[in-house]
């Protein structure tokens, strides 16, 4: 792939930082956009003299910039032939999509305390379903083939209710029933994405995206971040710039918990709407507002963009339901619908039947008792971690069932595998990280056990940094 000048000008856009000289400067900017991954491992870089020229530069400056990219091994650089971005550009792809699921996954046999997973354990009213299903779900185990291969109607009918209670028109042809959130993800981004563009995601992610985006022969873009989110002008700019076909973003982001609040959304999905970029709207988290504010789905706040909607049950009632849905329009919606059945031939009829009772019967009062039995583990964690490691640092998340903390000099993979030995396995930053450093000294710490479980997890960290 080549850049022209103007195009990588674009994207330079407020390059110089104000710090060093010029060259270092356009350096350092290029290879900021290189770990983004909004310039590509083998992209060929325009001529010196034609980015000095669009950068309003002298000759040397762009040679110097050139030169020390060359050195630092950034770029590859062949007799008559224009630069090309070299294999150290490949450093967001370093770590495989299998290795960094794998590093949410409980690690060991019998944890003291399992820190790995931020997936709640059943909802009371779950297991009592479950232990007396009642005479309608009791005929559903011994009756038909027990698929529910497209969706059970009535199910689809309770999410298309709770779609519109959110403020989105859906209609029952617009719905997928998938086997949980990660399911609709890998659909929606598989059928969209392809090798010809990016998918954007934040610079820290939930790593099972990695595995869709693999599978689509894509590569993902890095969107900036800062402590309260996304960084949405600099991310509406790389949309620009680079125009993926996909982005996905989540409600009370995993693993940060940070909210992305209506009025910035609306300026992202401004730039989206410009690139022809569909948004993947990632709701698992979105009915566990911390914060008492509940943000509105992307679809809402512009029902005519080109958003795809995923919700799911794990969060609020079970994981182990595996039960999770996608919105989207009719067309795609009927063909992610075969294609899943074709995959597995759907959820299980009676987790179908039981999911929808309790949609219709319980999901705001379960909801409203999830975020309160957040609250109190959080409250719980955070005194722990002001007693036993006072000097960790953490901002304190809208939503959703995760602190993302820092360990001042460590090494997150490290302290993850010592943290496991220890008996209290976290998924390191690493798992999460697009940009390189995103997740530096960071681990994903989830906070939905009982108080003295959150404070003996905390007292073990502790002694294992």
């Amino acid at each position: 792939m080549r850049t022209t000048a103007d195009q990588l000008a674009a994207v330079l856009d407020h390059w110089q930082s104000g710090t060093g000289p010029l060259y270092q400067q356009l350096a350092g900017a290029i290879v900021s956009l290189a770990e983004s991954g909004s310039l590509e491992y083998g992209t060929r870089l325009p001529s010196e003299r034609s980015l000095a020229e669009c950068l309003h530069l002298s000759r040397n400056t762009v040679t110097a910039a050139y030169q020390q990219l060359r050195d630092e091994e950034w770029l590859d650089v062949r007799p008559g032939a224009a630069p090309t971005l070299g294999s150290r550009s490949r450093g967001i792809e370093g770590l495989s999509p299998q290795d960094r699921f794998s590093r949410i996954l409980n690690a060991g046999p019998g944890p003291i305390v399992g820190l790995s997973g931020a997936c709640p354990p059943p909802a009371p009213v779950v297991m009592d379903a479950l232990r007396n299903p009642g005479p309608d779900l009791d005929s559903m185990v011994l009756s038909g083939n027990g698929y529910a291969s497209l969706g059970d109607p009535t199910l689809i009918d309770a999410i298309v209710g709770l779609l519109r209670r959110d403020g989105i028109p859906a209609r029952p042809d617009e719905i997928v029933v998938t086997a949980g959130g990660q399911q609709a993800v890998w659909l929606a981004v598989t059928a969209l994405a392809g090798p010809s563009s990016p998918v954007a995601v934040e610079a820290a992610t939930y790593p099972g995206v990695f595995d869709a985006i693999s599978a689509s022969g894509s590569r993902t873009l890095g969107l900036p971040m800062g402590v309260n989110g996304l960084d949405v002008t600099a991310s509406a700019k790389l949309l620009r710039a680079a125009r993926p076909d996909v982005a996905y973003l989540s409600t009370f982001q995993n693993p940060t918990g940070t909210a992305l609040e209506p009025e910035a959304a609306l300026a992202l999905l401004a730039a989206a709407e410009e690139t022809g970029t569909t948004i993947i709207d990632d709701r698992i988290m979105a009915d566990l507002p911390l914060d008492g504010v509940k943000r509105p789905p992307l679809a809402a706040l512009r029902p005519n963009a080109n958003i795809i909607t995923i919700g799911g049950l794990s969060k609020v009632f079970w994981g182990g339901l595996r039960i999770g849905w996608l919105h989207t329009n009719p067309t795609l919606a009927a063909q992610l619908r075969h294609r899943k059945a074709a995959m597995d031939l759907g959820s299980p009829s009676f987790f179908q039947h039981l999911a929808t009772r309790l949609i219709t019967d319980h999901y705001d009062a379960v909801a409203a008792w999830r975020t309160e039995q957040l609250r109190v583990s959080l409250d719980a964690t955070v005194r722990a971690l002001a007693e036993f490691a006072p000097e960790w640092e953490y901002a304190m998340p809208a939503g959703g069932p995760s602190l993302w903390v820092k360990v001042p000099g460590v090494n997150e993979d490290r302290f993850a595998d010592r943290a496991a030995a220890a008996g209290a396995p976290v998924a390191p930053g690493s798992a999460f990280e697009v940009l390189p450093g995103a997740g530096s000294g960071r681990f994903r710490l989830p906070y939905y056990l009982e108080p003295d479980q959150m404070e003996l997890g905390v007292k073990i960290l502790a002694a294992a940094a």
